[in-house]
């Protein structure tokens, strides 16, 4: 081991101390300076000679741009003798504040009398600076979180009003319509067309007749079955007997091949979700896998559970005519909007879906292949 140089021990204190990265001072118990370091001079912009006798250290230090009160004209020995870390700002000769923190020791003689108080001083301007960066995101944030919930309230009160608008719409509506038929019917009974073209604008008026009644069946269902899964409460559903149950009140297709169906709820035998806004999901998805089915072909429909992320997994798959999801996918889930107008159908079913999915806490994915079929998905929080 080589022999310490003994002159590396010979440190100037007082130059350590002067080019200290803190600000010191000394002063007597009354604030009187008699004592500063080259690093606290800078801070304030003073000459040596103007604060030593001259200033007690209570008239440099404000909060807020003001003398403390607690500080201000007070003699330093009634602090205690010791203070820890209290926040101040240093007042310099330009006007200037230099935020610090200080530290200061109260040092008695041998007869316990008050001698000389030692002030240590931290610069603390980037602290200060992060800290109301800090404040104002925090404020900044707070106030677009008070936008947004402003704007959900909005938004619920819109989609509230607009179903009651809808419903009350097309409850009015039914009757008139459904008198219109009537009238029709009797008319074609009572009336004598000569024109050959008569009977297919009658039949284009049917057509018309029957679209509008589905549209108003539609949006009605759409408005009920939102009120039905905000009122009934959610319970655990057994998904076993619960899907056998709706499987036995699909219509079966008259002239194709009797559906297989394939059932497995291994993973998740139970769904905690409002049972009439379970049944209605099921039901959609169920009787569009039958009413898509490719012409000539079993349907084989799988329905299955499983475990991701946390959250249920209840997907129903089929291998029917399947979708173009590069060309519609955006569309999927609108009302009214369909994709294979050969087969009857009023558009509200996957709409529905979505919806009382998506009021469950969850989400809906689909893939599918043309000529292949189809799988939806349906995220559900447990």
């Amino acid at each position: 081991m080589p022999a310490l140089d003994l002159r590396l021990t010979e440190e100037n204190l007082d130059d350590l101390y002067d080019n200290a990265p803190c600000g010191y001072c000394s002063c007597l118990p009354d604030g009187t300076l008699v004592k500063l370091n080259h690093t606290l001079l800078q801070w304030l912009g003073y000459q040596r000679e103007e604060l030593v006798a001259r200033h007690c250290l209570q008239q440099l230090l404000t909060v807020g741009g003001r003398l403390h009160f607690e500080m201000h004209g007070v003699p330093l020995l009634l602090l205690q003798g010791h203070i820890r870390e209290i926040s101040y700002s240093l007042r310099t000769k330009a006007g200037a504040a230099v935020p610090v923190l200080l530290n200061a020791v109260l040092l008695r003689d041998a007869n316990g009398d008050p001698l000389v108080v030692r002030v240590t001083l931290f610069d603390i301007t980037d602290r200060r600076k992060y800290e109301q960066e800090l404040l104002r995101s925090k404020a900044e944030a707070e106030a677009q979180r008070e936008q947004l919930r402003t704007q959900n309230e909005e938004l619920i009160r819109i989609n509230a009003d607009l179903d009651s608008f809808v419903y009350t719409a097309s409850h009015d509506l039914r009757q008139p319509v459904h008198n219109l038929a009537g009238l029709f019917q009797e008319f074609e009974r009572s009336a004598t067309f000569h024109d050959p073209a008569s009977g297919n604008m009658v039949g284009m008026f049917h057509g018309a007749l029957q679209q509008l009644l589905t549209t108003i069946d539609g949006l009605t269902e759409v408005v009920q079955r939102k009120r039905e899964l905000e009122q009934a409460p959610a319970e655990a559903v057994e998904l076993q007997a619960f899907t056998e149950e709706i499987i036995r009140s699909l219509p079966a297709a008259v002239g194709e091949p009797e559906a297989v169906f394939t059932l497995d709820f291994g993973a998740v035998p139970t769904l905690h979700m409002a049972r009439p806004g379970l049944q209605s999901v099921l039901y959609n998805l169920l009787s569009n896998a039958l009413k898509y089915a490719q012409p000539g072909q079993v349907p084989r429909i799988a329905v299955r559970t499983a475990y991701h992320d946390g959250m249920a997994v209840l997907s129903v798959q089929d291998n029917g005519r399947g979708i173009d999801l590069e060309r519609h996918g955006g569309e999927l889930f609108q009302l009214f909007r369909r994709f294979h107008p050969d087969v009857a159908g009023s558009g509200v079913g996957l709409y529905l879906v979505n919806r009382l999915v998506h009021l469950a806490g969850g989400r809906v994915e689909t893939s599918s292949e043309v000529g292949q079929g189809t799988t939806f998905r349906l995220f559900l929080p447990q």
